[in-house]
């Protein structure tokens, strides 16, 4: 295990048994699509808990990256023009997969483009372009999309 873990700017959310760290500037719609992948999940029986919103702990134990919630804010996150709610929460997650919301949409990303590193460790991303480029229903399938190649990674 490492040492002290890393606060950083995100939010964590395991989906279906996968732990998703998003990504991105103050405003990209981290959280709404956080709420909108907990909301899916729920309505297709798919497990899924929000770890932590706007900032979340990182820390890498063994080959993995470990994400989990500052204890202050434990189950909550930021529904605007509604306020602070709560939803359904576990304690940590290792970080399967990292969704960065981008200003940017590339209709053919290049290989590379769809992996990152976090404290040094080697994790699947998935560029998604802000709600103000594409719509939430398009935002959705490319996370899922994105979840099914790391589920086909694993199985191998």
């Amino acid at each position: 295990m490492s040492k002290e873990p890393e606060n950083v700017f995100g939010t964590g959310i395991t989906y279906d048994g996968y732990g998703i760290l998003l990504r991105g500037q103050s405003g990209a719609g981290k959280s709404l699509l956080a709420l909108d992948l907990l909301d899916r999940a729920e309505n297709f029986n798919k497990e899924a808990f929000l770890i932590s919103d706007d900032r979340v702990l990182l820390h890498v134990d063994g080959d993995d990256v470990m994400c989990s919630s500052p204890p202050q804010i434990a189950g909550q996150i930021e529904l605007r023009g509604c306020g602070v709610i709560e939803r359904p929460t576990t304690d940590q997650t290792k970080i399967h997969l990292v969704i960065d919301l981008v200003g940017e949409l590339d209709r053919m990303p290049e290989n590379e483009e769809f992996e990152t590193e976090l404290l040094g460790v080697k994790v699947a991303r998935c560029p998604v372009p802000v709600r103000s480029l594409i719509d939430s229903v398009h935002q959705r399938l490319l996370v899922t999309e994105a979840i099914k190649r790391v589920m086909k990674a694993d199985a191998s």
